[in-house]
């Protein structure tokens, strides 16, 4: 390799690692504005994390979006900002329904290590695929489990378990109502990320709240940084025992929603 060449790659280098200097510094601010602490620690296992995540997304489809600033802000920061909402404390079990590759129940592990969190998904290959990640992140607070909420939801071992259900970008709210309230105790809550658009969503789910027996639902809403969007977060509290037919079978909450 010839001078030229060498002095070129060392400066890329220089400039990509002031870069992450720089970057570094940004989501530290992001985090301290919405009331959250990040150790350099945490910092460097969620990089670590997101570089897993998009080697793994060029082998099998774990996420759509795949521009490293997109990937920062609206998913790891996302999954994260929103703690304020729904206060995670230690001690507490937490289930990740439908998590894909990850995804919020990752970001939020490496953030909260007393935190026992259960990451579930119907789909075998994404599963594995988290706990690869699981393993090469060294996060001990993390299960990861192959199954559907209908079927999980009945488990003895698991039903009014946890004091949060969270779901992103998963269904309709008035099916994630069926799929998470049988998971959590009495007073836990259910967590739905959504988008800006949620009101329609909430109207229709007024008949699942009722057969749920839960309160009715809080509403926070928040915006991304640097324009990426506006976000809303859902919040339904149990306030009964739930009946025992719900969940119901597979696949019935999203064919026939309550």
């Amino acid at each position: 390799m010839n001078y030229y060449y060498k002095q070129k790659l060392f400066g890329d280098l220089v400039s990509v690692l002031k870069g992450m200097v720089g970057f570094h510094q940004t989501f530290e601010k992001w985090m301290e504005e919405a009331g959250l602490n990040i150790t350099d620690t945490q910092f460097k296992k969620l990089t670590q994390y997101v570089d897993l995540l998009k080697k793994k997304n060029e082998e099998l489809n774990l996420t759509s979006i795949t521009d490293p600033k997109e990937v920062w802000i609206k998913h790891i920061l996302d999954s994260l900002i929103t703690v304020p909402f729904f206060k995670i404390k230690p001690g507490m079990k937490v289930m990740d329904v439908g998590t894909g590759g990850g995804l919020p129940g990752i970001p939020l592990a490496i953030m909260f290590p007393s935190v026992q969190f259960v990451l579930i998904d119907s789909t075998q290959k994404k599963i594995t695929a988290v706990e690869e990640f699981v393993k090469e992140l060294g996060l001990k607070n993390v299960a990861c489990i192959a199954t559907r909420a209908e079927t999980i939801a009945h488990h003895p071992s698991h039903r009014d378990q946890y004091d949060l259900v969270l779901t992103r970008a998963v269904a309709p709210l008035r099916v994630l109502i069926e799929l998470t309230v049988p998971l959590i105790h009495l007073y836990g809550n259910a967590i739905a990320y959504k988008g800006p658009e949620y009101i329609s969503e909430l109207s229709q789910s007024q008949n699942a709240i009722i057969k749920l027996k839960s309160e009715p639902p809080r509403v926070y809403q928040y915006s991304l940084p640097e324009g990426m969007g506006n976000r809303t977060i859902i919040q339904i509290t149990k306030k009964h025992v739930t009946p025992d037919v719900y969940p119901r079978r597979e696949g019935i909450p999203n064919k026939r929603p309550l």
